[in-house]
């Protein structure tokens, strides 16, 4: 007996073979959906999105329980800095948590820019005249002055008071909200604090064809030279602050020895402007504050329209969409640079930084949305002794608020630590005049422009170019032993000395330099016995390194001094040759 089965296909499964059919299920499925789900959906989409898009760091923050991200200190190894002032740190050496309900960079720098809470109270502004004509605004802040509602007393000569001068960032002056947290708090220290704002900004008018830009040193260095001229007495300590952070360390490193400041703090610095200047175009959160500093450029023109429509291209800035727009239309013909970059280069701080002689914490947030981490110099921060470069995770762009109530920045109280330690150590630095060291730079082109030589104190010669960077340097063997100041103790005394006092009383220099090993002492005594031998080395070093400009030098000697030495030298060879003649000859 056979069993017939026979299939009767539904009309669902036949008409899956049609695709139309197919779509028409799905979307009668998805309309089962209530909308509700969906909107729930987009708006977790959307705010997983902004997450990501916004570099939000709350859930991380949560999961390591508010505990923040330890400080991370990069420094050279054999750094005196180190040892002796940001070792006893408590800042800089524990952790940074952010406002949990500003827990990512464009929050932390918004808000620092629209609200940013910053304590109240009065300056006392002091004009103070450039010799070219240009007007500056020197806001002052006493500890006397705090809480009064009034002014305080003037700073007297007797004053000890260390005085920290304040440089502000791009368009911002002493009445920005993170300017007045920092001079806030190192006036309750007791110190006196100067807020040193650009040229046209506070309220004051140009008076003169000369503008700042991001390189611009001259004011900077006029106004820290009256300080200590008008107030020798007193400590000068620095704080710079993104653009004017840019300006103080190029500011440091073109005069290296020769400054009155003691010790310094970068705050956001761009370092490289080149390479800022492709961060801030590269992606679309990046090119809001693109946008911003651009507005606010223009803002600062507008006030000035009168200067810059007849030194810069005025149609051009009102044009601008960018601050690279902004650089080719005013600040490039007012500085004279032949391009934006030429511009960007000449301004960098980078370049200069293995040249500054001060004490200086540098502070970076690694997701600072203005000033990218890629162009921070580590290497060239790690090699030089006197820097410290202390980088967090998070921070924004002069944000880095902490507490519940975002009340506070923590790179302000790291700087009033750090400042406060250093004044009471040993490791000040202390102005060391040398005219060949301390360079004026001028915004005109460096091309074809030969080295010239540099003769330190120590009898060191090395090549220097006009950017102020040095070419050849060679650190001495003892310079591990010995401290900044203990050095400087040592070269006084062995430059001070005479060669014929050593000889008829050898005593005189182990005396001088008792906490010397005894190898040290006879070594600097055979070292002040030939005091060319040291120039001699450093002279065959330079010529090693740099054959092709100490040759292009002695052809020009040998070019310059042609026209006497010529004629003589024609003479004396003239004669020589008549007398080793025989007597017949000249006859002939």
């Amino acid at each position: 007996m056979s069993m017939k089965i026979e299939f009767f296909p539904s009309p669902l499964m036949a008409d899956c073979t049609n695709p139309k059919s197919v779509v028409g299920l799905l979307i009668e499925a998805a309309s089962l959906i209530p909308t509700s789900q969906y909107l729930l959906g987009l708006v977790l989409f959307v705010l997983i999105f902004l997450y990501n898009f916004l570099e939000f760091h709350l859930f991380r923050d949560l999961f390591k329980g508010f505990r923040g991200d330890q400080v991370s200190l990069t420094f050279n190894p054999r750094s005196h800095i180190y040892e002796g002032v940001v070792s006893k740190c408590r800042i800089l050496h524990g952790r940074y948590l952010a406002t949990p309900w500003l827990s990512n960079p464009h929050f932390q720098t918004a808000f620092l820019n629209f609200f940013g809470r910053p304590p109240v109270f009065n300056y006392k502004r002091q004009v103070f005249q450039i010799p070219d004509g240009g007007t500056i605004a020197l806001d002052w802040l006493m500890d006397s002055d705090i809480g009064r509602g009034a002014f305080g007393h003037d700073i007297s000569e007797d004053d000890l008071a260390p005085i920290v001068v304040v440089i502000p960032g791009l368009t911002s002056d002493s009445s920005s909200a993170y300017i007045k947290h920092l001079v806030f708090k190192i006036a309750k220290r007791g110190w006196n604090v100067v807020v040193s704002n650009h040229r046209g900004l506070g309220g004051i008018s140009l008076t003169s064809d000369c503008f700042y830009n991001a390189g611009w040193t001259e004011d900077v260095r006029r106004v820290i030279n009256y300080l200590h001229q008008e107030h020798p007495k007193s400590p000068l300590f620095a704080v710079g602050t993104s653009i004017g952070a840019n300006i103080l360390v190029k500011y440091l490193g073109e005069n290296r020895e020769d400054t009155p400041i003691a010790g310094a703090a970068s705050i956001c610095s761009p370092w490289d402007l080149v390479v800022c200047d492709r961060f801030i175009t590269r992606r679309l959160i990046q090119r809001f504050y693109d946008r911003a500093l651009t507005i606010g450029l223009q803002g600062y023109a507008q006030i000035h329209q009168t200067v810059y429509s007849r030194l810069a291209d005025w149609e051009g800035i009102k044009k601008s969409r960018s601050v690279r727009d902004f650089d080719n239309y005013a600040t490039c013909l007012v500085g004279k640079f032949e391009t934006v970059d030429t511009y960007y280069r000449h301004c960098s701080s980078a370049s200069f930084v293995g040249n500054v002689a001060v004490p200086l914490l540098c502070i970076s947030a690694l997701d600072d949305p203005v000033c990218t981490k890629e162009a921070i110099p580590w290497d060239e921060c790690r090699a030089n002794r006197n820097i410290i470069l202390a980088t967090t995770r998070h921070g924004g762009h002069l944000g880095f608020f902490e507490g519940i109530l975002g009340d506070r920045l923590w790179w302000v109280r790291a700087v009033d630590e750090f400042l406060g330690v250093l004044h009471s150590s040993p490791f000040m630095h202390g102005q060391k005049e040398d005219p060949c060291v301390c360079q004026h730079f001028s915004t005109e082109s460096n091309i074809d422009k030969g080295p010239y030589l540099n003769m330190m104190d120590d009898g060191m010669v090395s090549a220097m170019c006009n950017e102020g960077t040095q070419i050849d340097k060679t650190e001495d063997a003892s310079e591990d032993l010995l401290t900044r100041d203990e050095k400087t103790e040592i070269t006084t005394v062995v430059v001070e000395s005479e060669e014929q006092k050593i000889e008829e009383n050898p005593s005189y220099t182990n005396e001088a330099i008792p906490y010397l090993k005894f190898e040290q002492r006879n070594q600097i005594v055979n070292d002040v016995k030939d005091i060319t031998a040291p120039v001699k080395k450093r002279m065959k070093q330079l010529l090693k390194q740099n054959k092709t400009s100490m040759w292009f030098l002695m052809y020009i000697a040998v070019i310059t001094t042609w026209p006497l030495v010529g004629p003589a030298l024609l003479i004396f060879f003239k004669r020589k040759l008549k007398n080793s003649l025989p007597p017949a000859w000249p006859r002939r």
